[in-house]
């Protein structure tokens, strides 16, 4: 006779499960967007996954990382910036942003602009150009 346990099984997080926070950028009343890191270091990863949410007419202020940053669009359309380059984007694009080179999104569309950003890396530091809030700093490294 054969005994064991049954175990149950973890389910990966979904996007629509996600507690996002409110960030903004300086005094510039566009520079708002809200984020997620359901993959970090927190959880015990290598790596860093972000969700950013973006409404119409908002953006994420330039800034840069210590890691490249490879970004998928899932929803809705605007305008991705990484060095001197430049692209329009919408649900399904693919943009990179090289490590320490400034990024930014802009929300161009109607609909809330959703995307992920993956990061090779789960210790961070990342620089905006005013500080942002609720973080209360323009530098900061992500928790280990």
């Amino acid at each position: 006779m054969q005994t064991g346990t049954t175990l149950e099984l973890a389910h990966a997080p979904k996007v629509s499960d996600l507690e996002t926070v409110e960030f903004s950028v300086g005094d510039d009343d566009t520079a708002q967007a809200r984020l997620a890191m359901p993959i970090s270091a927190e959880t015990g990863s290598p790596n860093t996954l972000v969700y950013l949410e973006v409404d119409p007419g908002k953006r994420i202020a330039p800034h840069t990382h210590t890691a490249d940053e490879v970004f998928v669009v899932l929803e809705g359309r605007g305008i991705v910036t990484a060095g001197e380059q430049q692209w329009q984007a919408e649900a399904g694009a693919i943009a990179v942003a090289p490590a320490f080179a400034s990024h930014s999104w802009e929300n161009t569309g109607s609909e809330t602009l959703k995307l992920v950003g993956f990061l090779g890396a789960n210790v961070l530091i990342s620089e905006f150009e005013a500080p942002v809030a609720p973080f209360g700093a323009a530098r900061f490294v992500t928790r280990v």
